[in-house]
C-alpha cells in the first residue's frame, strides 16, 4: 500500500505523460484515481516510436488495454471498479523476456498481457491521468531500504521473472527467491561478495533440510560499502542468472532441473556488513 515516507506524485486531467527513467524490468506502483490511469513505456524521456501504452480503468473505468505505436489495442479486458478515487490501488507491470504483463498487487497472474512483436529497448516510463480524472501515484523503486548485520531476509513480492536492485555494503549481500513471504523449502539463495568479498554463489536449499552451492565464482571486491553496485537476477523456468546492470551476460548461472514458481524476493546482509538497497521490483 501507499506510504507517506516516500514521494507521492500528482497528475491532472490533461493526459500528459510525465517521464522517469526505468531502471529494472518491473514497475510496481500504487495509484489513487477515479479512472484513466495511463502508462507509456518508451526508449527515451518522451513519447517515442515505437512505444507501449497501458491504460488501467479507461473507458470511464470499465476496461483496461495495452496499445502499441498509438494504434489499435493489442489487448483489452473488462475491469470494472479496478480503480478508486477513495483509496490507493497497487499494480505491477513486468517487461522482461519480450513480453508485457500487467497485474494487481497481491496477484501473481496478470489480468492483461501481450508478447511484444517488435521488441525495442525500454529505458523510460511515463504516467498520467486524463479525461476528467486526477491521480496520486507512488512508485516502489523510490524507496531506500536498510539492512542490519543479521542475515535475516526481508521479503517483497516478485511479480516479474527478473529483479533488479542496487546495494551498497562491504560484503555479503544475500538474495533469496522463495514461494512465499518467508524462508521456504525449497528456496534459491544468491550470495554476492561472500567469503570476505571474494566469491559469489547460487545455493539451493532443499526440502530435506540440506543446502549446497550449485555454482560458485570468483568476484573479488564486487561489493562496496561507499558506492552502490547494481545487479539483475533472472529466474524464468528454473534458469537462475545473475549479472551486473549494463551487461546482458550473466557472470553466474545455474539451471534447476526441477523448477518451481518464485513469488517473493528476500534481501539481507550479514557477516559484519550492513546494507543500503534500492529495489527495482
Amino acid at each position: 500500500m501507499a506510504d507517506d515516507n516516500w514521494p507521492k506524485y500528482g497528475t491532472d486531467e490533461n493526459k500528459e505523460y510525465r517521464f522517469r527513467e526505468l531502471h529494472g524490468k518491473t514497475l510496481r506502483f500504487t495509484v489513487k484515481a477515479a479512472h484513466d490511469c495511463h502508462l507509456a513505456f518508451t526508449s527515451g524521456p518522451e513519447e517515442t516510436d515505437p512505444m507501449i501504452e497501458v491504460f488501467i480503468g479507461a473507458w470511464e473505468g470499465a476496461a483496461s488495454a495495452i496499445r502499441f505505436k498509438k494504434s489499435d489495442d493489442v489487448a483489452k479486458v473488462d475491469t470494472p471498479d479496478i480503480l478508486s478515487e477513495e483509496e490507493d490501488r497497487e499494480f505491477w507491470v513486468a517487461l522482461d523476456h519480450d513480453e508485457i504483463r500487467v497485474g494487481k498487487g497481491g496477484e501473481w497472474e496478470p489480468f492483461m498481457s501481450w508478447v511484444i512483436e517488435e521488441p525495442f529497448p525500454i529505458t523510460h516510463y511515463g504516467y498520467s491521468t486524463g479525461w476528467g480524472a486526477i491521480g496520486w501515484w507512488q512508485f516502489h523503486h523510490d524507496r531506500t531500504l536498510m539492512t542490519e548485520d543479521s542475515l535475516t531476509y526481508i521479503y517483497e513480492p516478485a511479480y516479474g521473472d527478473t529483479v533488479t536492485f542496487s546495494v551498497s555494503c562491504g560484503n555479503d549481500a544475500h538474495i533469496a527467491l522463495t514461494s512465499g513471504p518467508e524462508d521456504t523449502e525449497p528456496m534459491y539463495e544468491v550470495f554476492l561478495g561472500g567469503w570476505e568479498n571474494q566469491h559469489s554463489a547460487i545455493r539451493l536449499s532443499k526440502d530435506d533440510g540440506t543446502s549446497e552451492n550449485m555454482t560458485k565464482v570468483e568476484t573479488p571486491s564486487i561489493m562496496c560499502s561507499e558506492n552502490m553496485s547494481s545487479f539483475w537476477v533472472s529466474f524464468r523456468e528454473g534458469l537462475i542468472s545473475v549479472g551486473m546492470v549494463g551487461s546482458p551476460n550473466p557472470f553466474m548461472e545455474w539451471r534447476d532441473p526441477e523448477p518451481w514458481k518464485v513469488t517473493h524476493f528476500g534481501y539481507c546482509t550479514g557477516w559484519g556488513a550492513t546494507g543500503k538497497w534500492k529495489l527495482e521490483i
